[in-house]
């Protein structure tokens, strides 16, 4: 061993060896961390897109508006993926805009800019010109309107009344083309299956002549809108219906109800048609001596509440008995439209006799103007007509009509326009007619015998309690 050791010839063996050897170590370590390195590169380089970045404008705000700004674009990074993370997950500062500020008014296509982005990442944004236009900047004061929307939803016999709302104007601000166009600012308010007051802060949106919604900005955006919501009601007097006869000796002095009206609540189709509510009977045959009663209010037809329910009515009775009849008391006609004209054929008069029995002291108090009598001609169609006549007086004492029913005639007339005197006008043109008819010899008509007698009438006496006596309906 120490011989070979001491051999020049094995030495350079063994030191040539050793040489390969570290070279071959050395040359694939090399090639490996080569081969990494391309790889490394060849991962790490790459590409993302990111949708819907918004562009931020830069312009004189407080002269200019701005219009036609896309809302964003996509922008396209690419570069390393630790780059591509940092600006998209832990900076976060990326930002696209367009520098209008030495821009005028008018249009124009101005470049799309990235800024903030970090070094080594390339960022194309997509498109890379967008065309705006500023417009000179106005804000005018409007006044708005509020709507009631579907009404038609209401439940059943439920209204919605005024509306109120807060504020009645607003500031808007927008180009001036756009702020001259302006016809309206509205809102609208939904009232559908409301039971109670409505109060809502709802939004408010500019159109223009044709309807068409405009892009301005309106200050405040929205308005405070209340609607009271409730059921129809109506105040109508009561009619008492004297049922029966006193006894013997005892004479009906007078009948006092309290309260004398009634409210009811209903649909408005329902109480349009009702001026009173009949049906309050009294039965006299019970009555022996002065008494307070309590009464029900019959519920009308097509309403659905009565308020009160109970009325008091004091009945007067006296032993002195006295009968009076009053001549000519004329029959109102009540419910007449414009469009018919009512007549009475039968008593051609338009009068009837009345004779009231009652206290000697009451009936001697008693005038004819206390005494009225009426026909309701508000359901009568053109043509003729045979209708229940019905009275009452002040005091609410027994009556018996001369006639308990007339004959009508109903017919249409031509409307007049561009008169607020339309009945006026033809009671004159009456008159006239008569007049001439005189002057020539002619034998006119006179106006008792074929009166008509107008609703105003009877709608001055709805604070009087009526009684219907006999032959009433």
């Amino acid at each position: 061993m120490d011989k070979l050791l001491k051999s020049n010839w094995f030495v350079k063996i063994i030191a040539f060896l050793l040489a390969l050897m570290l070279y071959t170590v050395l040359s694939m370590e090399n090639q490996q961390q080569s081969d990494r390195q391309s790889l490394f590169t060849s991962v790490s380089k790459t590409s993302e897109t990111v949708s819907g970045v918004a562009i931020t404008p830069f312009f004189d705000e407080n002269k200019y508006v701005l219009t036609d700004l896309p809302r964003s674009v996509d922008v396209k990074l690419t570069g390393s993926s630790n780059l591509l993370t940092k600006a998209l997950k832990v900076d976060r500062r990326m930002e696209v805009y367009i520098d209008l500020t030495k821009m005028g008014p008018g249009t124009k296509k101005v470049p799309v800019k990235i800024r903030n982005v970090p070094e080594g990442l390339r960022a194309v944004p997509s498109p890379q010109e967008v065309e705006v236009t500023l417009h000179r900047k106005q804000t005018k004061q409007i006044p708005i309107s509020v709507d009631i929307k579907n009404k038609n939803k209401l439940p059943e016999g439920y209204e919605a009344g005024k509306l109120s709302y807060s504020p009645k104007s607003v500031y808007v601000t927008g180009p001036e083309d756009y702020i001259s166009d302006i016809a309206s600012i509205r809102a609208s308010v939904d009232v559908s299956n409301a039971k109670d007051k409505v109060e809502s802060r709802v939004p408010l949106r500019a159109y223009d002549s044709q309807g068409n919604l405009l892009d301005v900005l309106i200050d405040p955006k929205s308005v405070n809108v209340t609607v009271p919501i409730t059921k129809p009601s109506k105040t109508v007097p009561l009619s008492l219906n004297e049922k029966g006869n006193l006894p013997d000796g005892l004479t009906l002095a007078g009948i006092t109800v309290d309260p004398k009206e009634v409210t009811l609540t209903g649909p408005s189709s329902a109480l349009d048609k009702i001026s009173e509510v009949s049906g309050v009977d009294i039965d006299l045959d019970k009555i022996k001596e002065d008494s307070t009663i309590d009464v029900d209010v019959p519920l009308p037809k097509g309403t659905e509440a009565v308020n009160p329910k109970q009325v008091q009515v004091k009945v007067d009775v006296e032993n002195d008995v006295k009968t009076k009849t009053f001549k000519d008391i004329p029959i109102e006609m009540r419910g007449e439209i414009p469009e018919q004209q009512a007549s009475f054929l039968s008593p051609a008069s338009g009068k009837m006799d009345v004779t009231i029995t009652g206290s000697k002291k009451t009936v001697d108090a008693l005038v004819a103007s206390d005494i009225r009598a009426y026909v309701d001609v508000s359901k009568l169609k053109p043509g003729e007509h045979t209708i229940s006549i019905k009275a009452s007086n002040s005091k609410n004492l027994q009556m018996k009509k001369e006639f308990t029913t007339a004959k009508i005639k109903i017919e249409t007339t031509a409307t007049q326009t561009g008169s607020d005197n339309q009945t006026d006008q033809t009671t004159s043109q009456s008159g006239d007619k008569n007049s001439n008819n005189e002057n020539n010899g002619t034998a006119g008509s006179k106006p008792d015998n074929n009166p008509t007698f107008s609703q105003s009438k009877a709608e001055g006496q709805s604070d009087r309690t009526e009684s219907i006596t006999e032959g009433e309906n």
